[in-house]
């Protein structure tokens, strides 16, 4: 099939005056009937139905691919991967090669428009970046503006992590986003932008609560469906990894909500869960512990642990050590003492003396569920470099 280069080129500059609109009214006029312009996953862009309406995309992995039992051609926009769909309904088949050859010449001027878009998300996202992990001068407000994302500064919205458990193979992450993008827009949810970290996909997607940002857990379209997603991410990509999500807030608070969900990953794997998904909302008793700022977090682990730890730092002992291993285990002497690789008698001693550091009595159970939930706190807040 030999391309109009000159076509390619008028279309091109058209998109960059007109935008879209320029190129499906030039394929309209040369195929003599409405085309229909979509994104990956079938949802309609041109033309504008005021509502949305999702096409049916068919499996093929040529360039174009001809459905004769309902005259309809779908042909690919692809770069590394397929951003968007031209499609023609009731299309004899005769017509086949002469309407290929016109929508070729618009593959430039699409590629770039729908790569320009994936850009520009991108772009957003390594903003972002810099609210979350550094200190930025500009608010997440002023760059929702500025980048011209589909969101508003009303309304809600949460973070969702997902991270690769430690034994997933090497993982392509920009096709993980991609297909993560697409999987989100099947389920209608409304998704702003994801940021490739290490070992983690960020994404941020727009909530619906029930009263504000309090709600138990953030109304999506994609909630009611996300095991059944999560799954067929696995299956596809052969990787093990859990779904940390945060609460809901306006824009300003999308950093509180990046906070809870590194939370509500880091505590359940501190308690040996894995491949789970997991609500800040949903952490029970450490829910009103982590939503305090930092600081105050720390000042209360270190109100209740402060001692054992400064008595580690000064004479190289392990205190806490032994206190994580023996609440993990259920308060169980012999077995401390077997994953110590030390005497029980060790770890009685160990134990009087951090009951000596800190002024209590062990064998209380409010005693071991205070400490419990301490250590808890301050492993994940070290886990989470907060």
């Amino acid at each position: 099939m030999i391309k109009n280069t000159k076509a390619s080129y008028y279309l091109f500059e058209g998109m960059l005056n007109d935008g879209l609109s320029f190129i499906a009214n030039y394929l309209n006029r040369k195929i003599g009937q409405l085309v229909i312009i979509t994104d990956a996953v079938g949802n309609f862009i041109y033309p504008d139905q005021g509502e949305n309406l999702c096409f049916d995309i068919p499996e093929f992995v040529d360039k174009y691919f001809y459905l004769p039992a309902i005259k309809c051609l779908y042909y690919a926009i692809q770069s590394d991967a397929t951003m968007a769909y031209i499609i023609v309904e009731d299309l004899p088949q005769d017509r086949i090669e002469e309407t290929l050859a016109i929508i070729s010449e618009s593959d430039l001027a699409l590629t770039y428009h729908f790569s320009l878009s994936v850009r520009k998300k991108e772009d957003f996202g390594q903003s972002l970046w810099e609210n979350f992990f550094s200190k930025s001068c500009t608010s997440i407000e002023e760059k929702l503006k500025r980048f011209e994302q589909n969101a508003n500064i009303d309304n809600f919205y949460f973070v969702c992590i997902l991270e690769a458990e430690e034994d997933s193979p090497k993982i392509d992450w920009n096709a993980l986003r991609a297909y993560t993008y697409e999987t989100m827009q099947q389920d209608r949810s409304e998704y702003i932008t994801t940021i490739i970290a290490p070992s983690r996909l960020i994404s941020i997607l727009r909530g619906y609560p029930e009263g504000g940002p309090m709600n138990i857990n953030p109304d999506w379209p994609g909630r009611k469906t996300i095991e059944t997603t999560k799954q067929s991410i696995a299956d596809k990509f052969m990787i093990n990894y859990s779904l940390g999500f945060g609460r809901v807030y306006k824009p300003s608070g999308l950093l509180k909500s990046y906070r809870e969900a590194c939370i509500a990953l880091a505590l359940p794997r501190l308690m040996g869960e894995n491949q789970f998904i997991r609500s800040f909302s949903q952490l029970g008793v450490f829910v009103p512990i982590f939503s305090n700022d930092i600081e105050t977090i720390k000042n209360y682990c270190l109100q209740v642990l402060g001692k054992v730890i400064e008595h580690d730092e000064k004479y190289g002992t392990d205190f806490i050590g032994t206190l994580r291993i023996l609440l993990d285990n259920a308060c169980s002497w012999t077995t401390t003492a077997t994953k110590l690789y030390v005497h029980v008698n060790t770890v009685h001693y160990r134990m009087f003396k951090i009951e000596k550091l800190l002024n209590v009595d062990f064998s209380l159970f409010q005693t071991r569920l205070h400490l419990y939930t301490a250590i808890k706190t301050w492993d994940t807040l070290q886990i989470c470099n907060f």
